[in-house]
């Protein structure tokens, strides 16, 4: 026998259905903050991306800058 349900719910509903914060103001102030930031030249979106990266993809990055590099130097 098998039963499916099928829940039609946005995020927020399920937030509030597992009792879970109400963090969006919060991720509004966050946006602002980063997109002032960005947009004053205060930092690099990439080295803040980069923050979030696993170190394998740090890398792999890494590799492909010296290949560019030793490409471009050596002609």
């Amino acid at each position: 026998m098998k039963v499916k349900f099928e829940i039609d719910a946005s995020p927020e509903e399920w937030r509030k259905f597992f009792g879970m914060p109400d963090v969006s103001e919060l991720h509004e102030q966050l946006i602002e903050k980063a997109k002032s930031k960005i947009e004053s030249g205060e930092y690099d979106p990439v080295k803040l991306l980069q923050e979030f990266m696993p170190d394998d993809i740090k890398k792999v990055t890494d590799l492909q800058k010296q290949f560019w590099e030793n490409l471009f130097n050596k002609s």
